[in-house]
């Protein structure tokens, strides 16, 4: 999981910054671990604009990738129903989602924002099937407090009434190609 670290903490300051009332974030890495996509939360444009939703989407319409090709999906936030069942279903559309590492558990951010519904990731791949060859691998959680901070930093936001006026600019939430490189400069 040390392999994630660095990324899950860059990934922590994007949401931060790109939405800092729901400060989900994730990317999608090649087999080589290069950044392909970056995502973040863009619910106020479309429903199925998760940061998970909304890479997939983006890795749709800027590659063309194959099923041998093994993807990984960087998440500081374990991905809840609509995302994983959009991993599974891209997986049975040639789109190798073969392991997804995730910061806070659905558990802690379920304690924290007190949402009563949803399930686990582990959950939904389990009924998906244990032998299921679209099942990726769930590595997590990663940096789990680092990433827990920042969702009680937005929780405090939200209970505070403080929301930032967001654009309805989708190309705001998303980029390909490796945005710390960009962040570097």
């Amino acid at each position: 999981m040390q392999e994630y670290e660095e990324m899950m903490g860059e990934l922590i300051e994007l949401g931060i910054n790109a939405n800092p009332v729901a400060p989900y974030a994730c990317c999608i890495l090649d087999p080589c671990g290069q950044i392909l996509v970056t995502a973040a939360h863009a619910r106020h444009i479309s429903p199925l604009f998760s940061a998970e939703g909304l890479a997939l989407h983006a890795l749709t319409q800027n590659y063309h990738v194959r099923k041998d090709q093994e993807l990984i999906l960087l998440t500081n936030a374990e991905p809840e129903c609509s995302a994983m069942s959009t991993i599974l279903w891209c997986k049975m559309h040639d789109i190798n989602i073969a392991k997804i590492a995730y910061g806070a558990s659905k558990q802690r951010l379920k304690e924290l924002w007190g949402c009563p519904f949803g399930f686990e990731a582990a959950e939904i791949l389990d009924r998906a099937g244990k032998d299921n060859e679209n099942r990726p691998e769930l590595i997590g959680p990663v940096l789990e407090e680092d990433c827990i901070e920042a969702f009680e930093d937005a929780k405090a936001l939200f209970d505070q009434g403080d929301r930032p006026v967001m654009s309805l600019d989708l190309d705001e939430f998303w980029m390909t190609g490796d945005w710390m490189l960009e962040l570097e400069d």
